[in-house]
């Protein structure tokens, strides 16, 4: 496979000195976000496109850093401390470190999964999550990612962005189709996110995994828009409408609570847009 710089083209003289390292850097960290173990220089090559020589020199720098470090016994790398200083700094810069509580209570009131969740781009990313202790539970993980219009997260925030209406006509005449029961069309997503916006959360209904519903606030900024949401993710078979019902004016609650902790002009706040490694 190619080197990014064969891939994503070689950066244009307009390009600042280094901006194709950095990128490979960030590309290569982002691998980590959602690893299960140690991350092998192959994967890193494979994913990335990277040449073997050049997936070491950027492992290597980052390594001298601290933000990798190399395990002898299975000669792959994990995130190091420097990684997860910076992680600690972000948290408390967000807020993230005081809205952790809130999250761990409406845990304990639901005993269901609770999800911080935040915008980048078309997609939802979950940045916080407190699992549940029953048996009978959905598996995931901060850094999973997915489509905006079949989760609750991304109603939520959607029905409450800046951007709505250029995101819906961004989008093609045909949704794919994540579950059978997914939004097909942009003209049902915009009635679902007028629905949102009158009720104040969301709903996913087995949309974007089967078995699984969900409910989701949006957190709201200063100017009312929202870039982050607040999830109660359940199986199916324990969320009837009646329990949303119940559930969702405590949600909405918690959701308020978090924009209070969290700075006013960062509410969670993403770039919307991935750096590509080869740029």
């Amino acid at each position: 496979m190619g080197d990014t710089s064969e891939r994503h083209g070689r950066g244009t003289s307009e390009s600042p000195a280094g901006t194709q390292a950095v990128g490979r850097a960030l590309a290569v960290l982002r691998l980590f976000i959602e690893a299960e173990g140690d991350v092998q220089i192959t994967e890193i090559t494979q994913r990335l496109g990277l040449t073997p020589g050049t997936a070491h020199r950027v492992v290597g720098a980052l390594a001298a850093e601290g933000f990798l470090v190399r395990n002898p016994a299975t000669d792959g790398y994990y995130l190091g401390s420097t990684a997860i200083l910076l992680g600690q700094a972000a948290q408390r810069t967000l807020g993230a470190d005081r809205a952790m509580p809130l999250l761990k209570q409406l845990n304990a009131e639901t005993n269901e999964s609770v999800n911080l969740v935040v915008r980048d781009g078309d997609e939802s990313v979950v940045v916080m999550r407190v699992q549940s202790t029953l048996p009978l539970r959905f598996e995931q993980h901060p850094g999973a990612r997915f489509p905006l219009y079949s989760t609750a997260s991304g109603k939520a925030m959607m029905s409450r962005a800046g951007d709505t209406e250029a995101y819906v006509r961004s989008l093609p005449a045909r949704l794919p189709a994540v579950t059978p029961h997914t939004v097909s069309t942009p003209r049902q997503l915009t009635g679902e996110l007028e629905r949102t916006r009158a009720r104040g959360y969301s709903i996913d209904n087995e949309e974007n995994v089967e078995g699984v519903r969900c409910i989701g606030a949006p957190v709201l900024d200063a100017h009312g828009h929202a870039h982050a949401a607040v999830v109660v993710q359940v199986p199916a078979v324990r969320l009837p409408d009646t329990r949303i019902e119940e559930l969702a004016p405590r949600l909405i609650e918690v959701a308020g609570q978090v924009a209070q902790v969290v700075p006013s002009d960062r509410t969670m706040r993403s770039a919307h847009r991935r750096a590509e490694p080869g740029r």
